[in-house]
């Protein structure tokens, strides 16, 4: 069974205010599937779209535009949500993507899956802090923030999801 990063979109500004963007994911040139609770950022306009973006990697801590991907899930099998089916959601290769921007104080909610943890350890922790990853889009779980990093959240809990999978809520603190 797949362990896909699951999102939860609590109180994000952007879900009542129509600031909404689309995209698809690249690794390069080319398409590639992305997970739902990763962060990205905006590149371009994709040729001949007026409204559809080329979102990549964020590519550290120093870098603004960064969206929250956060696609419905469709799911075509019969499987529940109470089965695991959020967690076997993906996003395929050149399907668009819903992006969020994200706003200083909101709130949100990620799977274990979609943050990389300090030094491996088993679960991020409540009180530490998120950043984008310098090498891929996931968050990465860090104990400080140093004085150049301009896109950041807390940790401010962790919350049971399907018994023994937790959400880790995430309060914006930098976003620019």
């Amino acid at each position: 069974m797949a362990n896909f990063g699951v999102v939860r979109t609590d109180a994000i500004k952007a879900t009542k205010a129509g600031n909404i963007k689309s995209g698809r994911f690249y690794n390069g040139a080319d398409a590639t599937i992305i997970e739902n609770g990763n962060i990205v950022k905006l590149d371009s306009l994709i040729s001949g779209q007026r409204d559809l973006w080329k979102v990549v990697a964020p590519g550290g801590v120093t870098t603004a535009n960064c969206y929250l991907v956060a696609t419905p899930e469709i799911i075509y099998s019969e499987e529940l949500k109470s089965t695991g089916a959020l967690e076997n959601f993906r996003n395929a290769a050149g399907a668009n993507i819903t992006l969020m921007p994200l706003e200083v104080g909101d709130t949100f909610a990620v799977s274990d899956s979609a943050i990389t943890q300090i030094n491996g350890a088993d679960n991020p922790t409540v009180g530490k802090y998120v950043t984008p990853s310098a090498t891929g889009t996931k968050f990465t779980e860090v104990a400080t923030i140093a004085a150049n990093e301009v896109f950041y959240g807390k940790i401010i809990a962790r919350e049971i999801y399907r018994g023994t999978k937790y959400l880790n809520v995430i309060e914006m603190i930098s976003v620019r």
